[in-house]
């Protein structure tokens, strides 16, 4: 036999080598992979583990990564600690979880999140821009950005909530009045013959004297005449069975004579009694016609009075007036047949009450008053004329709407919030719109909140200001980051994105209606022009702002919808007062036009046509904004000197067409 051991040795022993080899290889490959791959922290840096920044304390929308001065108060920067609730996240800081099963979760509420502030209903359906409302349950963070404390300071705090209800709106309108004496009620004794008072038995101003009372008694040969012709007249009254022509001469006769008598003032018992008489009586005594008080004396006894003469004028005090002096700015909450109130020193504890009757249409000039007057019952005479008497008129505003204490809304002079307290120390901004008040600390909410919610209304301005400190770590860790920012319900600033330096794109703005770009472009355009006008060193020449008028006008006018008709009104408001004025007035005035420029572009931008990208710049001195399309800054609220103050806080992208 022939051995073979040489050869399946050293065939085996090649393998082996050949393991072994790729093995050393594998190995040093992931040992050098492990050494230069770049860790995942450090391609996406988790802002919760941001190194150390710096704030100032009056400015906290100042962040900057080392130490140094503000660059506003050039105060000494201080050290900010910065925990994972300020990084951005794109979902708000939250600790409520999304992980419950889809049948558990529960509708908190519908929302358009595309109108600024966000339409907000309890039910599902359309907003008025026509587009569906997007549900968010009570497991998910809530639309715009949280803030979310420790409990323990929570309290420390000092917060409190109230819940928002939905009840009727009443206001109560308090004004300065007196008490008047009713004019219909007032009555003058005058005589329609002359003659002499011959007893004059209502012979003190002030007297109360009853319907039927003497007055007076009064000698008058006409009277005296009359009374003669009365006894003559009754003389001649035919008997029974006499003749028809007698019978109506007597009569005739008779009733001419008391119709004279009526209408001298002899009341129809006197006339009767005068003519039971055999002569005429020498004085014919006059009587009260009304029950009240002698508030005029005119005559004394022994007194020659001619016809037409006031002897006296009587009262009638138990309806009185009262006349209540309401200032300019609560008539709106007045009218006819409404409640009022009054209460007067000398009766504590007592009210007295009737329905407006009258208006004054006029307004007094000098105490910028109105006089508003209702009627009180008087009939135990406890009231007193000229007394003077605190008024109230209720108004009722609405008879069910959402109310909230007025604490619970921050109103920044621009825009108005409340904080709606979620659970677990988990708080939102919300940007509401306020109706009436109710004068008594309750406040109208129109927009933004719901019924049932619970609104902070103690400890809301801290809330406020960390709020802002995180919304301004925020922007920070995103521009770092290259991140674009979302618009904050706490903060003025509103931009469609922000600059990363990287060169890296954005998203789009929202897409505009095709149809209705040709009038956006004008007003952008005009506005650009204002801008550069008055961004270019300037003498005197003050700027022209009617096209950019007539643009807006145009534009709000072809709006189908009213939230953006309100923001197309607003450029075009604040372009009109701009008109008429010097150029230094101009430049003030302008940063009021650029905020509504800035909020326009937020819901409707220009396209291209306008600009491919256009700059949001903010001014650290005068603290206003304004877009220009340069890309060299030039500061329109600075006539020759620091043209070039500001700094680029956002960009604005062109619109992409879409349907409103």
């Amino acid at each position: 036999m022939r051995r073979t051991t040489g050869t399946q040795p050293r065939g085996g022993t090649a393998v082996q080598v050949l393991l072994a080899l790729a093995l050393v290889l594998a190995g040093g490959a992931f040992i050098v992979y492990r050494l230069t791959a770049t860790p995942p922290e450090a391609e996406n840096p988790t802002p919760g583990k941001a190194d150390q920044l710096w704030t100032c304390g009056m400015h906290p929308q100042v962040i900057r990564d080392k130490p140094g001065n503000c660059p506003i108060c050039h105060m000494k920067l201080t050290p900010l600690e910065v925990d994972s609730e300020a990084a951005p996240t794109g979902e708000g800081s939250t600790r409520v979880g999304r992980g419950a099963p889809a049948k558990e979760r529960k509708v908190k509420y519908w929302w358009d999140p595309m109108l600024n502030p966000p339409y907000i209903s309890d039910k599902p359906g359309k907003s008025p821009m026509g587009m569906d409302l997007v549900p968010v349950y009570e497991d998910e963070a809530p639309a715009g950005l949280g803030l979310t404390i420790d409990p323990a300071l929570v309290q420390n705090m000092g917060v409190r909530t109230e819940t928002v209800i939905e009840g009727r709106l009443e206001r109560a309108v308090r004004a300065a009045g007196y008490l008047a004496e009713a004019e219909p009620n007032i009555h003058d004794v005058n005589l329609l013959v002359s003659g002499w008072i011959r007893r004059l038995y209502a012979d003190t101003e002030g007297m109360q004297v009853r319907e039927g009372d003497p007055l007076f008694d009064l000698y008058s040969p006409e009277l005296e005449v009359a009374t003669q012709e009365l006894i003559a007249g009754r003389r001649a009254l035919p008997p029974p069975g006499a003749d028809e022509t007698s019978r109506q001469t007597g009569e005739a006769l008779y009733a001419a004579a008391v119709r004279k008598l009526e209408l001298w003032g002899v009341g129809r018992g006197q006339i009767e009694a005068l003519s039971r008489g055999d002569r005429p009586s020498e004085t014919v005594t006059f009587r009260s016609p009304i029950t009240g008080h002698v508030v005029k004396k005119a005559t004394v006894e022994g007194a020659a009075i001619k016809a037409g003469d006031q002897v006296l004028r009587i009262v009638d005090h138990s309806v009185l007036w009262v006349d209540a002096q309401v200032f300019e700015q609560n008539l709106k909450f007045v009218s006819l047949g409404q409640r009022a109130e009054a209460t007067v020193a000398g009766r504590p504890g007592e009210t007295f009450a009737g329905e407006v009757i009258f208006i004054h249409p006029h307004l007094d000039m000098t105490t910028r008053t109105a006089t508003v007057r209702f009627a009180v019952p008087n009939r135990h005479l406890v009231l007193k004329p000229g007394m003077y008497a605190t008024v109230t008129l209720r108004a009722k505003l609405a008879e069910k709407t959402l109310l909230v204490p007025r604490e619970a809304v921050i109103d920044t002079g621009t825009r108005q919030v409340a904080f709606v307290s979620l659970e677990d120390g988990h708080f939102e901004a919300r940007e509401v719109k306020k109706g009436l008040s109710d004068g008594r600390g309750t406040v109208q909410v129109l927009e933004g909140l719901l019924p049932g919610e619970r609104v902070v209304t103690s400890g809301q301005f801290l809330l406020d200001s960390e709020s802002r400190l995180r919304e301004a770590v925020q922007k920070y860790l995103r521009e770092r980051n290259g991140r674009a920012t979302v618009p904050s319900p706490n903060g003025p600033r509103t931009t469609v994105s922000q600059p990363s330096g990287a060169g890296e794109k954005h998203s789009a703005a929202p897409p505009v209606d095709p149809e209705l770009q040709p009038h956006i472009d004008a007003v952008f355009s005009e506005y650009l022009r204002l801008s550069a006008t008055l961004g270019a060193p300037q003498k005197d020449v003050a700027i022209d702002p009617g096209p950019l008028i007539s643009a807006a006008g145009r534009l709000s006018e072809a709006l189908p919808s009213s939230v953006y008709r309100e923001k197309a009104s607003s450029v075009r408001e604040s372009a009109r007062a701009l008109q008429g004025r010097e150029l230094a007035e101009q430049r003030e005035l302008f940063r009021s036009l650029s905020a509504g420029i800035i909020s326009l572009a937020e819901a409707l931008p220009p396209s291209a046509t306008v600009g491919e990208k256009l700059l949001i710049v903010h001014c650290p001195m005068s603290g206003a904004d304004w877009v220009q399309a340069s890309p060299e800054v030039a500061n329109p609220y600075y006539a020759d000197s620091m043209k070039q103050c500001g700094e680029v806080t956002g960009t604005i992208e062109p619109a992409a067409g879409r349907r409103l």
